[in-house]
């Protein structure tokens, strides 16, 4: 290390740590040793624990095979067996579940029809062979978006490392798969145009994430990628009606006044579970009416910070930031495992402070402090602090202070007068 610096090498002291905090490379070499460590273990105990078990229904950690996903191929089932407008039912659904997998699996299905095309495929093998297969799917699209976007395989190994990988993948949910076509739309959105409004589009499972880059498509002009976002959506629903008729749309439009019960007023899977704004400021003691006021003041901010951003930042991973930090934020309903686009929101915001001269103080802190997300719940039962909001927010506005003055000057036209 560089004399300078003040700092003595000692391996294990208290100098190399606090070093962390003020030497990017230091803090990159760690990274990468601790990555190369963490990212073996999280695949290996998920897929080992979490995706087998000592009987079909449930795993070696004695949590139902799949967790989340266990509901995803119960309402699979139901679609094959001709019946898919059953999971709409709670009563019924949540029967079908206990039939599954035991009493003590309890879910409500919330999900637009379009999920039922792959959770029909899932269903078409064992729970134990779907939750697998799975996991496979979501580390493929995860790690190739990540690739795509920043082109490093260290910084690939990073995000797996990240404890919001393994959340998704013990939950058996699609948290990466989400994350990962968000940033294959956002880096390829000028490059490749429509391949990114495919991408954008067929997000269309989770409607309270995927609404957010078409609006910022269509504030920003670009057509093409809007053309086939919107396309690619509109297909995935005519299809699910092919499949598997308009019963399932009718139920699903019929039980989302349910629904809105069930995860905003009366917050059924507890307030510590809903990180967005709407859910800090129910977390907090207020009320409805704030809830709703403070999350529409944070989307319009956030949309109004992509347009800004998105119109006049030249750097493309600026942009795909930007878009990663805003939508988990844009969003009513926000469960630890939807912040995963702040995965590689955190590591563009990171290469691009690398190009620009290094990173600033709070943005190393934000990198240091992002391994906490796996305690992000506990904290939040044992101290009412929104932790998980707090994080989201802390990345935006990262983001936000690094891209904002990143924008060129407009051109202001002058008009000479005659003397």
């Amino acid at each position: 290390m560089r004399a300078s610096s003040g700092i003595a090498v000692r391996p294990g002291g208290d100098a190399d740590l606090r070093s962390l905090f003020t030497d990017d490379a230091r803090l990159l070499r760690f990274a990468r040793l601790a990555a190369a460590f963490l990212a073996p273990v999280t695949l290996v105990l998920a897929f080992a624990a979490c995706g087998f078990g000592p009987d079909p229904r449930h795993n070696w950690l004695g949590d139902v095979v799949g967790s989340d996903l266990s509901q995803v191929w119960v309402a699979g089932a139901r679609a094959l067996a001709g019946r898919a407008a059953e999971s709409y039912e709670l009563a019924v659904h949540l029967a079908n579940l206990a039939a599954a997998f035991g009493p003590e699996c309890r879910f409500a299905w919330h999900y637009p029809p379009v999920f039922l095309i792959p959770a029909a495929g899932l269903a078409a093998l064992s729970p134990q062979v779907a939750i697998l297969a799975w996991m496979t799917l979501s580390l493929a699209v995860f790690t190739a978006a990540t690739f795509v976007a920043t082109g490093r395989r260290d910084a690939v190994l990073i995000a797996l490392a990240h404890p919001l990988v393994f959340c998704n993948l013990t939950y058996g949910q699609n948290g990466l798969i989400t994350a990962g076509l968000l940033t294959l739309g956002a880096t390829l959105v000028d490059r490749r145009p429509w391949l990114a409004g495919l991408c954008f589009g067929l997000v269309a499972y989770k409607p309270q994430l995927a609404a957010f880059a078409p609006v910022v498509l269509l504030l920003t002009g670009r057509r093409e990628a809007l053309a086939a976002c919107l396309g690619t959506a509109l297909a995935l629903c005519l299809a699910s009606v092919a499949l598997f008729g308009l019963d399932p749309w009718r139920s699903f439009l019929t039980t989302l006044s349910e629904t809105d019960r069930l995860l905003l007023r009366d917050a059924a899977a507890g307030l510590d579970i809903n990180f967005s704004a709407f859910g800090t400021m129910r977390l907090v003691g207020g009320g409805m009416s704030a809830a709703w006021a403070f999350q529409a003041g944070v989307t319009g901010a956030t949309f109004a910070l992509a347009w800004r951003v998105w119109s006049r930042c030249a750097d493309t991973h600026l942009r795909a930031a930007t878009l990663l930090a805003c939508v988990p934020m844009a969003s009513l309903y926000l469960p630890i495992y939807d912040l995963a686009p702040l995965i590689p929101a955190t590591i563009l915001l990171a290469i691009a402070a690398h190009r620009a001269g290094g990173l600033r103080g709070y943005e190393r802190g934000l990198m240091i402090l992002a391994p906490l997300t796996a305690a992000f719940r506990p904290l939040v039962n044992e101290t009412g602090i929104p932790f998980g909001f707090l994080f989201a927010a802390a990345t935006l506005l990262c983001v936000a202070a690094r891209a904002l003055p990143a924008m060129p000057p407009r051109k202001v036209s002058t008009v000479a007068h005659p003397a």
